[in-house]
C-alpha cells in the first residue's frame, strides 16, 4: 500500500495595501485628542467633586475659622482648576 504526501498548497493572499502615514498621522491625533478630551473631562469633573466636598465641609464645620478655611480652599481649588482646565482645552483643539 503506498501513501502519497501531498500537501494542500497555501493559498497567497494578496498583500494589504499601506496606511499611507499621513492616514497614520492624522488618526493618531484624532485618537490623541479624544483621549485628552476625556481626560480633562474626568479631571474637571473631579475637581467639581472636591469642590463640591468642601464647600459641604465648610457648610457644616463647628468653627468660623474652619468654614473660612474651607471656603477659601474651596474657592483656589475651583479657580486653579477651571485655568488648567481652559488651557487644556486650548492645547487639544
Amino acid at each position: 500500500m503506498t501513501t502519497a504526501n501531498t500537501k494542500a498548497l497555501r493559498e497567497t493572499h494578496p498583500a494589504k495595501p499601506e496606511i499611507r502615514i499621513e492616514d497614520r498621522r492624522t488618526r493618531t491625533r484624532r485618537i490623541g485628542r479624544e483621549v485628552g478630551t476625556l481626560a480633562v473631562n474626568v479631571y474637571e469633573r473631579g475637581i467639581s467633586d472636591l469642590v463640591a466636598f468642601e464647600k459641604d465641609a465648610a457648610r457644616i464645620a463647628p468653627y468660623p475659622w474652619m468654614k473660612s478655611a474651607l471656603t477659601m480652599s474651596a474657592g483656589l481649588v475651583e479657580d486653579v482648576g477651571a485655568a488648567y482646565v481652559k488651557t487644556a482645552r486650548q492645547a487639544l483643539k
